[in-house]
């Protein structure tokens, strides 16, 4: 598939905390006070906004967001960097309302994936795949990338070992998969979610849930986690002869590539023998470079960009890592903090500065610190992150969902979207249903939005 649709969703941790650190509120009322401008706008804490996007609070009081469908990986980069925007400026409401009510609590919110409690946060990318191909097959080849993948696009951390030492780590999220391919997403949590909700037409199309990536602060990293991934699908989706690089034991391993910077860590193989991170990481990006178009700027940047990574692990300098992947500048921030203070990695200094790394707060993250130093990557500006933050892709059906929720609010008018169906919520509205992700005009939305022009209703005006 040259042209696919993806989208990524993500759990935010919550906490509100006095000066002092202690809790203030518990998770599931501070969630709820972050949403009452949410819920004053859609009357309801589930809703999508005008830029194709879904804000909502999941299942245990997790705020989250889903970006809008998009064909371009840096697009959906934007989507997700305005998805933060978005939520710090909710942060800043509920903090504004405590002050005011002479509370000096204030909520944090946390793009990560593990708490202080052991509780784990999802960042689960959707790709779009032909209905026609093999679904059980695509696991096979699949898993083994995907598992060693956090070499090049891990979040990094600290994980405490059961001797009390701290491990820095590619990606403190590989400790909470404890299946390959399931239907299940918090049970057992697999790498893979096979439930089959296409959002689409389910002739044409299927959709691969990934559930084992980091969030990921870095645009590059995140850019890079759905780049590569696309490419390996590509490879897969071309039918061409594959090596079996099946893994006798893939959470065995995925925990141990975690835990080993050199990525040469041997790793048993179901056939017998044995391979290494790196290995299986350069043998995907070699049949990548095969089978990639040399005429797309994007293929060429993600192939090199993947390499460069690789080439961080293999050598062991990071001077090119250290200011782009995440994993390779919480390494070097953690050492340098570790190193200063005469503290090791299991000291709870560590843990605060990793979370403080990934806080989306409006009073500035460390992470927006270490851009404005350039020790982490901006290459998208802010006018681009704005119109993600507004307007949805041009080029995806995301577009038709936009613009339903940008008039109807315009014009105050009652409506219900999802990502396939929009209507009026008037007695006797038919629903408008949008089955092509590719789809950008339709003739059924262009009536849809006449009647909501023509047709005016008293609703909650958004807050402003």
């Amino acid at each position: 598939m040259r042209r696919r649709v993806g989208g990524l969703e993500t759990e935010f941790g919550i906490v509100c905390v006095g000066p002092d650190g202690s809790r203030r509120l518990e998770p599931e009322q501070a969630a709820r006070e972050l949403f009452r401008p949410v819920v004053a706008m859609g009357r309801s804490s589930n809703v999508f906004l005008t830029n194709g996007a879904r804000l909502y609070l999941d299942v245990g009081s997790h705020p989250e967001y889903a970006t809008a469908e998009c064909d371009s990986w840096w697009e959906l980069v934007a989507q997700d960097v305005a998805g933060q925007q978005i939520f710090a400026n909710l942060v800043a409401q509920v903090n504004e309302r405590l002050a005011d009510d002479g509370n000096d609590a204030r909520v944090h919110l946390f793009k990560n994936n593990v708490d202080s409690a052991g509780n784990s946060f999802g960042s689960h990318e959707n790709y779009l795949v032909d209905r026609r191909g093999e679904f059980t097959r695509l696991p096979q080849h699949l898993l083994p990338f995907l598992i060693t993948r956090q070499i090049v696009t891990g979040a990094g951390g600290v994980v405490i070992e059961p001797d009390g030492t701290g491990r820095f780590v590619f990606s403190r999220r590989s400790d909470h998969m404890w299946e390959t391919v399931s239907s299940a997403t918090t049970r057992t949590r697999p790498i893979i979610n096979t439930r089959d909700e296409p959002h689409g037409d389910p002739s044409r199309f299927r959709r691969l849930h990934v559930i084992s990536g980091d969030s990921t602060m870095s645009e590059l990293s995140t850019w890079l986690r759905f780049a590569t991934t696309d490419l390996v699908l590509r490879v897969i989706e071309s039918g061409q002869a594959l090596p079996d690089l099946a893994l006798e034991d893939p959470i065995s391993a995925i925990r141990a590539v975690a835990r080993d910077l050199t990525g040469t860590q041997q790793i048993p193989l179901a056939s017998g023998g044995t391979t290494t991170a790196l290995e299986i990481q350069q043998r995907w990006h070699d049949l990548a470079a095969d089978a990639a178009d040399t005429t797309e700027p994007d293929e060429i940047d993600a192939l090199e960009t993947w390499q460069r990574a690789l080439d961080a692990v293999r050598t062991a300098d990071r001077s090119w890592a250290r200011t782009r992947l995440d994993w390779a500048i919480k390494e070097e921030l953690f050492t340098q903090v570790s190193t200063r203070r005469g503290v090791n990695l299991a000291d709870p200094a560590i843990e605060r500065l990793d979370l403080a790394y990934h806080d989306i707060g409006p009073d500035g993250s460390l992470h927006a610190s270490l851009q404005e130093r350039g020790r982490a990557p901006r290459i998208l500006g802010a006018d681009r992150i704005e119109q993600a933050r507004t307007t949805a892709p041009s080029t995806t059906r995301a577009h038709l969902r936009g613009q339903v929720v940008r008039t109807a609010q315009e014009h105050r008018v009652d409506h219900v979207v999802d990502w396939t169906t929009m209507r009026l919520t008037r007695s006797g509205s038919t629903p408008v249903q949008i089955l092509d992700p590719f789809c950008t005009q339709s003739d059924q939305v262009d009536a849809l939005l006449d009647q909501i022009r023509s047709h005016t209703q008293e609703v909650t005006p958004p807050p402003a």
